[in-house]
């Protein structure tokens, strides 16, 4: 069995290096949609991330903004764009 075989989609594409949260070209999002793995910790972080969401929109808060923090190359544009 060869490596590539292991995976779902064809990696011998381009797969660019960075995720730039601006990029909002439908074919870019969708792709980076269809393919984020969302792991238990991430499933975790956005779960936590929407409860408090949702409960500012119904009890108005000055408490607002989200800092992501990891080391470099664990995903945090990822994230921040699928946020």
């Amino acid at each position: 069995m060869a490596l590539q075989d292991l995976f779902v989609y064809p990696i011998a594409r381009y797969i660019p290096p960075v995720a730039k949260v601006d990029d909002v070209a439908e074919a870019t999002m969708e792709t980076e949609l269809r393919e984020y793995v969302v792991t238990a910790p991430i499933e975790r972080a956005l779960a936590d991330f929407l409860e408090v969401y949702a409960e500012s929109r119904t009890t108005p808060t000055d408490k607002i903004g989200v800092w992501i923090s990891g080391f470099f190359g664990s995903g945090k544009s990822h994230f921040a764009k699928v946020l």
